[in-house]
């Protein structure tokens, strides 16, 4: 009996309690056009309640609620628009060389792909039968020498006996004579050395230029002649070329005397300064690509033909530019727009400029921007002038 009295005064006390809370808390029961009146009335007294001040948290965060923007930092700096393509370093001349007299090959100094330096003796034949042909006629000059000799102190003997009338003037001439044929013996004798060590100088093959050897053909011991297949091919690379192809589409941006910048992957840091020296009348028929040739500088000597090159043909270069990514401009039929951000207002700003060179990625702005400003590159078709915006992030271009 206790029990079910004690759950009926709580049941009671709960009621009581809902019912409190409703009509004091919860304006279950009041009538809302009458405080609104009430209002009304005091406001025209001038009592009216001032609202509350937010606080300046809440504040800042309603005004971030724009939309959300990225932005680009206005600054000068070269404008550079380069065609990319790919290709291969080539050497400037391809020279086959061969000995210019028969016989056995005697010395061999390099492989293929060593560097050779002009003038450096590449080959050699055996040298015996030239060397023997030098020492002869060595020999005969200097028998003719000491014939000369005595020639000319006999001649100086018989004009003093001339003189003085001991001999006729024949037998002077027959002695002056004499001495003639003895130089004309000298003289030959000294054109027969020059020649047989013109002969040996055939037995030898040097570079004509700094080269790579390309390929070798001949083996020590090998009996040769100058009618044979090349004995060593060189490539001459104190100039190279890159050869890299162009597509279709881009035909129309290259010609002769642009300048290119070629990287290769031996040296992935480096720049190797080029200049378009040929654009070939045709395209390749197995790469359906136009080839063109970069002449290269390759006077240091770390350039080797059959590298892998990749080349950036410059189409133009302007130091000092303000530029800006294309997709932070809105074109119009006569009219390009680009939208500022009022850092002070969280806005956008609508204004006009002036364009000049475009790229693929980039686009010249001759006026309209300064220094500083900040261009929104996001979202911009849903951009008018006063749109409330978020900026999330800042970009600025490398130098």
């Amino acid at each position: 009996m206790r029990q079910s009295i004690f759950m009926f005064i709580v049941v009671v006390m709960l009621i009581i309690g809902i019912g409190w809370w409703g009509v004091n808390k919860g304006g279950w029961f009041q009538d809302k056009g009458i405080l609104e009146k009430a209002e009304s009335a005091l406001e025209s007294e001038g009592e009216a309640p001032q609202s509350e001040e937010k606080p300046e948290k809440e504040k800042g965060f309603i005004s971030q609620r724009g939309l959300a923007i990225k932005a680009y930092k206005i600054s000068r700096s070269t404008f550079e628009d380069f065609l990319p393509a790919m290709g291969s370093i080539k050497g400037d001349i391809t020279r086959k060389l061969n000995f210019e007299a028969p016989g056995i090959v005697e010395e061999i100094n390099f492989r293929e792909g060593d560097l050779v330096k002009e003038d450096q003796l590449v080959s050699r034949l055996k040298q015996d039968e030239a060397k023997l042909k030098i020492e002869y006629n060595q020999a005969k000059l200097k028998s003719a020498m000491v014939g000369l000799s005595q020639a000319e102190k006999k001649v100086k003997l018989h004009r003093e006996l001339f003189d003085i009338g001991a001999i006729t003037k024949l037998k002077l001439s027959e002695v002056e004579a004499e001495a003639g044929n003895a130089q004309h013996q000298v003289e030959a004798a000294q054109v027969e050395i020059s020649s047989a060590k013109e002969e040996m100088k055939k037995t030898e093959m040097y570079a004509p230029k700094d080269c790579i050897i390309s390929e070798r053909n001949i083996e020590i011991g090998e009996l040769v002649t100058p009618y044979t297949q090349a004995a060593i091919e060189v490539i001459e690379i104190g100039t190279v070329y890159a050869e890299v192809g162009i597509v279709e589409r881009d035909i129309t941006k290259v010609k002769i005397g642009q300048l290119a910048r070629i990287y290769v992957d031996a040296y992935p840091e480096i720049a190797f300064d080029g200049i378009v020296d040929n654009v070939y009348p045709k395209l390749s028929e197995k790469t359906r690509t136009l080839p063109l040739d970069i002449k290269i500088d390759n006077s240091r000597r770390m350039l080797m033909p059959g590298m892998f090159s990749r080349a950036d043909i410059v189409l133009f270069e302007k130091p000092g530019v303000i530029s800006i990514p294309r997709i932070g401009i809105k074109k119009g039929e006569d009219v390009s727009v680009v939208y500022v951000v009022d850092q002070t207002e969280n806005i956008t700003v609508e204004r006009l400029v002036e364009t000049g060179y475009e790229s693929t990625d980039y686009i010249e702005i001759t006026k309209g921007l300064k220094e500083g400003d900040l261009v929104a590159i996001s979202n911009v078709e849903g951009l008018t002038s006063g749109t409330p915006i978020q900026v999330t992030e800042i970009q600025i271009r490398e130098m």
